[in-house]
């Protein structure tokens, strides 16, 4: 693992404060920058994965979403839960080994599906700012949401991870029949979420974006949560990575209980835009079909895993290696990509 500096620009945090927003960390120039993400944490199942996961010594690891379970309007039961999460012997270990980052997505957020009509969001976003240890007067504390970005600086790079919030201001969806219909008209992110991205994507001395979020950008064909239940906020965010041309972007998702690496061309943009989807930690699909997916490059995992991003530098730029992997660390899925 490389050693970090975090660098803040006003206030000096203590090690249990590394999560806080629009948070700077400095790596030592190794060969390559690991970086580990992962979603679907039941914290009363057994977490075979947080040692694999170490033995890669990643230099920051990413928790995507439905990183515990909470399912409750009980905000003290909520809380007890989280602690369960944060006593767990083998994750504390790894917030021990490398600064650990996050968003939510319906689960920890409070109920399942659930979006700008959950009731306590407001009382468990603070929780879930607790859980990350994110100081009391962090900007975040009044923030409607728990969107955050982190410029992660290495060699004479800069690589920055967006973290999006789809669940505090997401418009209503319907079910019939077990499937999601579109909402033609409602947001995901929200006019001041939007405005922040749009500003995110506007740093020119970035070399590479990770665009990250508890449900899938890219897929569109299955019947469950998905960034296309929303059409238009879908194409939003293509148009403005269009419109940004940024020199490298590459999307992160969960929530599916299962894995898969999904391509998209977004027009005018030098490079296919990459989805890697990672779920779960601690249960999956095992069952899963071969559902279709349009976008989907290889095959469908339904096996526990994780996420991994190995970056390097090449003679023509940022070369990308998207690896899923799971127990004892056995690779399932890779793709690379020179950005």
């Amino acid at each position: 693992m490389s050693k970090f500096i975090l660098v803040l620009s006003v206030t000096l945090f203590t090690l249990s404060s590394l999560f806080a927003q629009d948070q700077t960390f400095e790596f030592d120039s190794n060969e390559t920058l690991t970086l580990a993400f992962g979603s679907c944490n039941r914290q009363n199942l057994e977490q075979p994965l947080w040692q694999p996961i170490m033995n890669h010594n990643p230099d920051l690891f990413m928790f995507l979403g439905d990183n515990i379970y909470g399912d409750t309007d009980d905000m003290k039961l909520l809380e007890e839960k989280y602690e369960v999460q944060k006593n767990q012997a083998d994750y504390k270990a790894l917030t021990e080994q490398m600064p650990v980052v996050g968003v939510w997505d319906d689960h920890d957020y409070g109920k399942n599906d659930a979006g700008q009509e959950y009731p306590y969001k407001e009382e468990s976003q603070q929780l879930f700012l607790d859980f990350f240890g994110v100081a009391q007067e962090d900007p975040r504390r009044q923030r409607e949401g728990v969107y955050s970005s982190y410029d992660l600086k290495w060699k004479s790079h800069t690589v920055k991870v967006i973290l999006l919030d789809a669940r505090y201001h997401r418009g209503e969806l319907e079910r019939v029949n077990r499937v999601y219909q579109k909402n033609k008209t409602g947001s995901i992110l929200g006019e001041k979420q939007w405005s922040w991205l749009e500003n995110e994507l506007s740093d020119e001395e970035v070399s590479l974006y990770i665009i990250a979020c508890g449900i899938q950008f890219i897929p569109e064909d299955h019947d469950y949560e998905k960034w296309a239940n929303f059409p238009q906020e879908r194409q939003k965010l293509f148009d403005l990575i269009q419109a940004k041309q940024p020199r490298g972007a590459i999307l992160l998702s969960g929530d599916r209980h299962i894995a898969e690496i999904s391509s998209l061309q977004v027009e005018e943009l030098d490079y296919p835009l990459l989805e890697v989807t990672s779920s779960g930690l601690t249960h999956v699909w095992e069952n899963a079909p071969q559902e279709p997916n349009q976008h989907r490059i290889g095959k469908l995992v339904n096996k526990l895993n994780y996420g991994l991003l190995k970056i390097e530098e090449s003679d023509n730029g940022l070369r990308v290696t998207s690896e899923i992997r799971g127990k004892d660390q056995e690779l399932l899925q890779v793709f690379g990509m020179v950005y």
